[in-house]
């Protein structure tokens, strides 16, 4: 293909025109301290902002980095309270097992962690799961609740060699004991079906009164989790059937963000599960 003339011409006006510009801002430069100043101040400026958008990139790729530290920061914790709170049974002789304190007490101590990478989460099923790359040569087993240091994140209901399936909370089928902080009534509490944003605490008294923005926790009795695991706010209640009181809950942990999470390992389950079992309470 050939190359007309006028190309050639136009392309020698616009360098000739880049010449002159920069013969122009460099004799400007060279012969009066401002305008140097005002130049070197836009050159600067123009770096800054380079800099700043290289940095986002930078932070941006590190955030999976970022996260999986943060879950072990968050594990090394949950393993130094409860060593804490061993030592402190221990020592001042909390033993009062034939009391309800005392049951949770108990329970609580037997909670060992372990942390994973959820490598595949649905959110758009009245069923939703998860995947975890965490199997059976990792310890992991069925019927070990899985959480965040935000909230309940689900139970494991089938385990592999290097994987486990996670029933998510996110489901119609999953019920977790939780408890109002300021008042430590506890029901149950369930996904309201419609949003991933959004739980509903049922079985409150309906004369204990709920106020917006307190913070809903794991109750504590339940050998999947431990207690005082914050799970949400309080928006609203509402009377149902004249028997209970009904909180719509915001979820502390955005389901659709999650990448790392901690199954709990509770060392008594066998024995809970039997003893329940005997009983008639589950």
């Amino acid at each position: 293909m050939r190359i007309p003339p006028s190309f050639y011409f136009a392309t020698g006006r616009f360098l000739l025109f880049i010449a002159i510009e920069a013969i122009c801002i460099t004799m400007i430069a060279n012969n009066s301290v401002i305008q140097q100043y005002k130049i070197v101040e836009k050159i600067r400026s123009v770096q800054v902002f380079f800099w700043e958008k290289s940095n986002k990139i930078k932070a941006y790729s590190k955030l999976q980095l970022i996260n999986k530290e943060l879950s072990m920061q968050n594990l090394a914790l949950l393993e130094k309270n409860e060593q804490y709170r061993m030592y402190l049974e221990k020592k001042y002789g909390f033993t009062l097992k034939d009391s309800i304190a005392s049951y949770h007490d108990s329970v609580s101590s037997g909670f060992r962690y372990n942390w994973a990478k959820v490598i595949k989460n649905t959110l758009n099923s009245p069923h939703n799961y998860m995947i975890i790359n965490k199997g059976e040569e990792d310890g992991v087993k069925e019927d070990m609740g899985v959480i965040t240091p935000q909230g309940v994140v689900g139970i494991i209901r089938a385990v592999g060699k290097h994987h486990a399936f996670v029933l998510s909370f996110l489901n119609n089928k999953q019920h977790v004991s939780a408890k109002l902080g300021r008042s430590n009534i506890f029901g149950t509490l369930s996904w309201n079906s419609s949003s991933t944003d959004y739980a509903v605490l049922n079985e409150i008294p309906q004369h204990i009164p709920v106020n917006a923005g307190d913070t809903v926790y794991t109750s504590g009795y339940s050998s999947f989790f431990p207690p005082d695991i914050p799970i949400g706010i309080t928006e609203s209640s509402k009377i149902v059937n004249g028997t209970y009181r009904s909180v719509e809950v915001k979820l502390l942990q955005d389901f659709r963000l999650l990448d790392h999470v901690i199954v709990v390992k509770n060392t008594h389950f066998k024995e809970i599960d039997s003893l329940s079992n005997l009983s008639g309470i589950q």
